[in-house]
């Protein structure tokens, strides 16, 4: 059976969910560097994360590095859709020469793309992240 390969750089042993350094660096493996979210799994149970298609969700809450991985999965789509709703209501209400209806109007069409895309980072994110655990990483 081939080794599984090691990663270059330095991996937590398990993800913190009050370091909010490991939320972004959640979000760096998940949009730049897919295999060190696949090593940083490995690393947690060589076992579990070969357990293929047969493994249960309910196998992968017992282990800790699993499990504050989906909980820092929902903090990173939390933490992302924040500071994106934060930027659009800025750029929003920093419109000058507008009346207050088009202010208004402003807002709530920065709060409609702000609830959008939460809902589709949250269920981008951690359902991919769920799911990909729950069917097995290997691929």
């Amino acid at each position: 059976m081939p080794t599984f390969p090691v990663y270059p750089g330095e991996l937590p042993r398990c993800l913190n969910p009050l370091n909010l350094k490991h939320y972004f660096l959640l979000a760096y493996w998940i949009y730049f560097r897919p295999t060190a979210l696949k090593c940083y799994l490995y690393q947690a149970d060589p076992e579990l994360y070969r357990a293929g298609p047969r493994l249960g969700i309910l196998r992968t809450l017992a282990n800790p590095a699993y499990r504050n991985l989906y909980l820092v999965a929902i903090g990173t789509t939390v933490l992302l859709a924040g500071m994106l709703g934060l930027s659009i209501a800025l750029l929003a209400s920093g419109v000058q020469g507008i009346t207050p209806d088009w202010a208004v109007m402003a807002r709530l069409v920065a709060f409609g793309v702000v609830f959008g895309l939460f809902l589709g980072l949250f269920s981008g994110l951690a359902g991919s992240v769920t799911e990909g655990v729950a069917f097995g990483v290997v691929g």
